[in-house]
């Protein structure tokens, strides 16, 4: 026999019997194996509850530019009458309460001075009152409308925003149109007020 086959079967004999000839094996424990990095909550996208909302107001009247806007929840009138353009040098500004919050699909009216029929603009703070000494509804603040019988804050409040969204009240009978304002009270303010 060759002396060369008999080494390499010797060779190989030993690598065998040592261990060497065996196939590495590789066991993983799970425990010990890192989970796959979940995205962090800045990689994710953000949760709707966390995206501010946005709502939609119909801005017309005397605005520079009349249309739809889209403003961030908790906007107020001032932020939808600036999207707009601001307003004409024709709109009665005062009648207007400019800090009121506004909702998602209100009209925003802004009246000229022409359609308070006639009754001049005055200053947030003036009197009021007509030369009659009537309050003008069209007009008259918080304040001054909690003087008429039967008007409280809340039904005062319900006033100015019914003129804030839908103008000017065109005769003291459309006061009947706020809720809670019937003909019973109606019938104790008519003679104490004007448009």
């Amino acid at each position: 026999m060759n002396h060369k086959l008999i080494y390499i079967c010797i060779v190989s004999f030993l690598l065998f019997f040592c261990g060497c000839g065996k196939q590495a094996e590789f066991v993983i424990d799970p425990e010990e194996t890192p989970a796959p990095a979940a995205a962090s909550e800045e990689e994710t996208s953000p949760k709707e509850s966390e995206m501010p909302r946005e709502i939609g107001v119909y801005v017309c009247g005397a605005v520079a530019s009349p249309g739809i806007y889209y403003l961030k929840d908790g906007a107020r009138m001032q932020d939808a009458v600036d999207a707009a353009g601001g307003m004409r040098q024709d709109a009665a500004a005062a009648s207007v309460n400019l800090a009121a919050y506004i909702h998602d699909c209100d009209q925003i009216y802004i009246p000229t001075v022409t359609e308070q029929a006639g009754v001049p603009v005055q200053a947030a703070g003036a009197d009021v009152k007509a030369d009659d000494g009537k309050v003008n509804i069209n007009q008259a603040g918080a304040e001054e409308l909690c003087t008429l019988p039967g008007i409280g804050a809340s039904k005062a409040e319900s006033i100015i925003t019914y003129r804030t969204q839908n103008g000017p009240f065109q005769s003291i009978e459309d006061i009947k149109n706020i809720s809670g304002i019937k003909d019973a009270v109606f019938e104790k303010i008519r003679d104490l007020i004007c448009t």
